[in-house]
């Protein structure tokens, strides 16, 4: 692909600003503050949009930026690409319109019904971090990051020869981690829930269980005699008092009463006087019927004395209030036990989500462990294609450069090798360029996108940048070069 036509319509500072290109080198000259980075930036814009950040980040996007100056209203722009031939046209409106992005084949003439998905096998599949990491490098951002990994991997393991092309293996282990974390978070809401319930069943089941043999050691003492007695719904159970008194506290009683009415009968012969002797008589009467009438009272036989036989014979009938209550209760407990065996079967249930869980862990794992070793067996394709750049850019001074899959990198001399702390700024910068190159040579195996560089060579000396610029050259790829420096153009003059 090469991009024919720029419109920046409404774009940051440019308004209906036209810019064309041919194909192989093209340098865009202007000092600072003259908008190449705004142009360079409608490049990226015109493939994938403008994503709008939230929150504190939405004022330093590149949406806010970007804005028009003279009418925040209209944002829009188009690009002219052509691709086996044919003229594209690429619309968009950046602002929230109803209709944000528009394809048009001007060669035949026909408007796309689905525009992003033509756009998007137009670009070859490429993702806007795939884009970003190699074919397109910002101002002083020749660095690469996380993403160029994950999308070299992606790239590798898809067009190893035992794979489906089809199968989207980063997206694939996105989809089961993303169901992995679901399933685990589900499983902890419902488990939570659950314990709630079972806690409150079986405290309350506990209190139950401690109310019955309260209960029961009550009916069982009311059997003994020794009970307490109640009638239904009237608190606790009084104890029973005693009925009569003990036989010998009955005839110790009797015996005293009747000595005391023998003391007085005694002190009437004993005495002269008429008074005395009526006073004592009536006590001594007393005295004597107090005696009988303990002894008639209490006597063996009676109710309120009963024996030791009937006592209990009469306590073995407890009262209803104390056996429905009991009742109750364990009718209640049962029912309980019931809904607790209910729960603890749920809390099974949920417990087989573990199954689940480790199935996905499993199939994450063996995804990783097959790409891994893919990524293992094909890494070397970049390695190698990088190296090859390093080695011409550098005259032969770095010779073999290696990324691993945490994007890692060694850089090999014939004398050692190095990391990339250990390099100039400049080095360094060019290492990076050799990545970036050799990871579009990667990704566009469908087609060839331009590449658009601004700024990109200012550390290089004149000598690394001709070999750089002469490796552009010859790579046959469009290029749009972005500088505030003459000595770009006068190498390529001389090349």
């Amino acid at each position: 692909m090469e991009i024919q036509e720029l419109i920046l319509k409404k774009y940051g500072r440019f308004s209906d600003h036209h810019i064309t290109f041919r194909p192989g080198i093209n340098i865009i000259y202007g000092g600072n503050e003259t908008g190449k980075t705004t142009i360079h930036s409608f490049i990226k814009a015109m493939f994938f949009g403008l994503n709008r950040a939230r929150g504190r980040a939405a004022k330093m996007d590149e949406y806010q930026i970007r804005q028009p100056w003279d009418s925040p209203g209209a944002f829009l722009g188009s690009m002219r690409v052509v691709e086996n031939g044919e003229v594209y046209r690429i619309d968009r409106c950046f602002d929230r319109s109803t209709k944000p992005l528009n394809l048009v084949c001007e060669t035949r003439i026909l408007e796309s019904e689905h525009p992003q998905e033509d756009l998007d096998q137009l670009l070859g599949g490429i993702s806007e971090a795939a884009f970003v990491n190699s074919v397109f490098i910002p101002q002083a951002g020749c660095e690469t990051d996380e993403a160029l990994a994950e999308e070299l991997r992606r790239r590798m393991v898809n067009s190893d020869q035992s794979m489906d092309g089809g199968i989207d293996v980063s997206r694939a282990l996105q989809i089961l981690r993303k169901k992995k974390r679901q399933c685990e978070q589900q499983k902890k809401k419902e488990e939570s829930a659950l314990e709630e319930k079972i806690s409150q069943k079986q405290s309350r089941a506990d209190a139950l269980r401690a109310e019955i043999e309260q209960l029961r050691a009550q009916a069982e003492a009311y059997r003994n005699g020794t009970g307490f007695v109640r009638d239904a719904g009237q608190g606790e159970y009084p104890e029973k008092e005693e009925a009569g008194i003990s036989p010998a506290m009955r005839g110790l009683l009797t015996a005293m009463l009747f000595i005391a009415g023998a003391l007085t009968m005694a002190g009437i012969f004993l005495t002269s006087q008429d008074a005395i002797r009526i006073f004592l008589g009536v006590f001594t009467v007393i005295f004597w019927a107090m005696a009988l009438g303990i002894y008639a009272l209490f006597r063996p036989g009676r109710k309120g004395n009963a024996s030791a036989d009937d006592a209990k014979t009469a306590a073995a009938e407890c009262p209803p209030g104390l056996l429905d209550e009991l009742r109750k209760r364990e009718e209640e407990y049962k029912s309980l036990q019931d809904d607790l065996e209910v729960l603890y079967q749920e809390h099974v249930r949920i417990g087989s989500a573990d199954t689940e869980i480790a199935a996905l862990t499993l199939a994450i794992d063996r995804i990783c462990e097959i790409s891994d070793g893919i990524f293992r067996t094909n890494g070397g394709r970049i390695n190698e294609i990088a190296s090859g750049i390093l080695e011409e850019i550098t005259m032969g001074r770095y010779n073999r450069i290696v990324l691993d899959d945490t994007a890692e990198v060694r850089i090999h001399t014939p004398e050692r090798v190095l990391g990339l702390n250990q390099v100039s700024g400049g080095t360094l910068q060019q290492i990076y360029f050799a990545l970036r190159m050799a990871a579009g040579e990667l990704f566009m195996d469908k087609t060839s996108l331009p590449v658009i560089l601004d700024e990109t060579f200012a550390m290089y000396d004149d000598r690394r940048l001709e070999a750089t610029l002469r490796w552009l050259k010859n790579s046959g790829r469009q290029v749009i070069l972005f500088t505030c420096q003459n000595r770009e153009r006068e190498i390529l003059k001389s090349l």
